[in-house]
C-alpha cells in the first residue's frame, strides 16, 4: 500500500488515506485522479468572479465535458459500456472507475467550492434516464448531456410535497388522441432549473399515492413552462428555481419506463443523491478545520496562542474524531455498494444511507459551528482568512433538508433496519 502523502499537513485537513496512512479502498488511479482533479480546480475555478455575476459560465460548463468531468460526475461509481468513448479526466480507464473514484472526484470539486454547485441537477437527473428510459430516449438525449450541450435537473418537489412524494400533485394527463401527455402543476427548489434544458419530472399519470406516478423527460423550453429563480441564503451558483407547468404538451415517448414506476425510481435515485451530500459533509467539515487550525496556531489571545488553549484543542478534537470517524462509515458503504447490484444496494443499504446522511448533516453542523467559535469575528466575514468558514456555515443548512429531513431519514432508517430484520429472521426460520 502506498504511503504518499497529499495535500496539506494539518490535522483532518485531508481523509486519513492522504496524509500516508495505509488503506485498503485506493490504487493508484484514485491517488492520480485527486492529483489531476484538484490542479483542474486550481487552474479554472473563479468563484469570487462567478457569484458577483450571478451564475457560472457556459464555457465553463463545456470545458467540464471536454476534460471529461460531465460523463463520470453522469455515472456515478459505474460507467456503462456504451459511455466509453466520452472522455474521463485523468484517463482513468472506464472499466476501472468506481465508487471511490466517485468520492474522490466529488471530494476535490467540493474543495473548489463554487464549481461543485453546477453539476447538481446532472447528478441526480441523470441517473433515471440512463436506468430507466428506452434505448431511443437514452440514445437521443444522453450525448446532448454528456457533452455538456445541453443540461439537466431533477424535478420532485413541490409547494406541498417534500420528504413525502407519494403526495405529489403535478398532473400528466394523456391527450385525446394518445399522443402526448398534458403537464400542469408546480416544482419548487429545483435545484439548477432556471439553467437547465431538460426536467426529469415526477407527475401523478394516474390515481393517488405511489402507484400513480410516473417520470417524464420535459424540454424546459416547450409553450406553457414558467421559470423563476428563487434567492436562497446559500449556494447562490446552484440557481434553485420554481417552475411551473401549465397545459404543456409532451409526447409520449419522452416517459421515463412504465407508467406508475414513478416512485421506485425515485427511492432508487435518493441513495445516490444522498451520498453525495456526505461527500459535500465531509470536505466542508476539514476545509473549517484546516482553516480553523491555521489561525489558532498564529492568533495570540492573553499572551498566548489559541492553540495553546486547551478548551481550543479539546474543540478541534472533538471535531477531528466525529469528522474520521463519518469518513470511516462513508468508505464503508462506498465499498459496500461497489460490491453489491443496483438492486441490492437500493434494498440492503436505503436506510443505511439516509442515517449516514444524517450524520453527515450533524458533523458537518458541529464542526461548522465550532470552528466559527474559533475564529470569533473572523468566523462571520465573507472575506479574508475566515471567509470560506462563513460561507459553509450559511450553506451548512443544504446538508440538513436536502435528500431527506433528518426525522424523516432516521424514521426511514428505523423502518428499512427492521424490515432487513425480519426478512434475516424468515430465512433462519426457514433453515430450522
Amino acid at each position: 500500500m502506498s504511503t504518499e502523502t497529499f495535500g496539506s499537513t494539518l490535522p483532518w485537513a485531508e481523509p486519513p488515506w492522504y496524509t500516508g496512512r495505509p488503506s485498503p479502498y485506493y490504487k493508484d488511479s484514485h491517488r492520480h485522479l485527486r492529483k489531476v482533479v484538484r490542479q483542474w480546480v486550481e487552474d479554472n475555478v473563479r468563484t469570487e468572479e462567478w457569484e458577483a455575476a450571478g451564475e457560472v459560465p457556459k464555457e465553463v460548463y463545456l470545458k467540464c465535458a471536454k476534460d471529461g468531468l460531465l460523463m463520470p460526475i453522469a455515472a456515478g461509481r459505474r460507467i456503462p459500456r456504451e459511455w466509453y468513448g466520452y472522455p474521463i479526466i485523468g484517463g482513468i480507464k472506464p472499466e476501472e472507475w468506481d465508487g471511490f473514484h466517485d468520492m474522490v472526484s466529488w471530494d476535490e470539486l467540493y474543495r473548489g467550492g463554487a464549481i461543485s454547485s453546477i453539476f447538481v441537477g446532472l447528478t441526480v437527473g441523470a441517473p433515471p434516464i440512463r436506468q430507466y428510459a428506452s434505448a431511443e430516449l437514452q440514445s437521443k438525449i444522453m450525448p446532448q448531456i454528456l457533452s455538456g450541450e445541453k443540461r439537466i435537473s431533477l424535478a420532485i418537489t413541490e409547494p406541498s410535497a417534500g420528504s413525502d412524494v407519494r403526495n405529489i400533485t403535478t398532473t400528466a394527463e394523456k391527450s385525446a388522441d394518445g399522443k402526448h401527455y398534458l403537464v400542469n402543476g408546480e416544482k419548487k427548489w429545483i435545484t439548477n432549473g432556471i439553467f437547465s434544458d431538460y426536467f426529469c419530472a415526477a407527475v401523478r399519470t394516474g390515481g393517488p399515492g405511489a402507484e400513480g406516478l410516473s417520470f417524464l423527460l420535459i424540454d424546459r423550453y416547450l409553450p406553457g413552462i414558467n421559470c423563476r429563480k428563487i434567492e436562497i441564503g446559500a449556494g447562490k451558483l446552484s440557481a434553485t428555481t420554481y417552475i411551473t407547468f401549465e397545459d404543456v404538451k409532451v409526447p409520449t415517448e419522452m416517459l421515463i419506463g412504465a407508467e406508475g414506476g414513478g416512485f421506485r425510481f425515485i427511492m432508487s435515485n435518493f441513495n445516490h443523491e444522498r451520498i453525495w451530500i456526505v461527500y459535500q459533509a465531509l470536505r466542508g467539515a476539514r476545509i473549517c478545520l484546516e482553516d480553523a487550525f491555521n489561525w489558532a496556531l498564529k492568533r495570540e489571545v492573553f499572551g498566548q496562542t489559541l492553540i495553546s488553549q486547551p478548551v481550543v484543542r479539546h474543540k478541534l478534537g472533538i471535531c477531528g474524531k466525529k469528522v474520521d470517524a463519518l469518513q470511516a462509515w462513508t468508505e464503508q458503504i462506498v465499498y459496500e455498494l461497489d460490491n453489491l447490484t443496483e438492486k441490492e444496494g437500493n434494498r440492503m443499504l436505503g436506510g443505511t444511507t439516509a442515517l449516514l446522511k444524517v450524520e453527515a448533516g450533524m458533523v458537518g453542523k458541529y464542526v461548522v459551528d465550532e470552528c466559527v467559535k474559533i475564529m470569533g469575528g473572523l468566523g462571520l466575514t465573507k472575506t479574508g482568512q475566515g471567509a470560506r468558514i462563513e460561507a459553509i456555515s450559511r450553506g451548512v443548512i443544504g446538508l440538513i433538508v436536502p435528500g431527506g429531513s433528518e426525522d424523516v431519514m432516521i424514521d426511514l432508517g428505523v423502518r428499512e433496519a427492521l424490515k432487513l430484520s425480519k426478512a434475516r429472521t424468515a430465512v433462519g426460520s426457514s433453515k430450522l
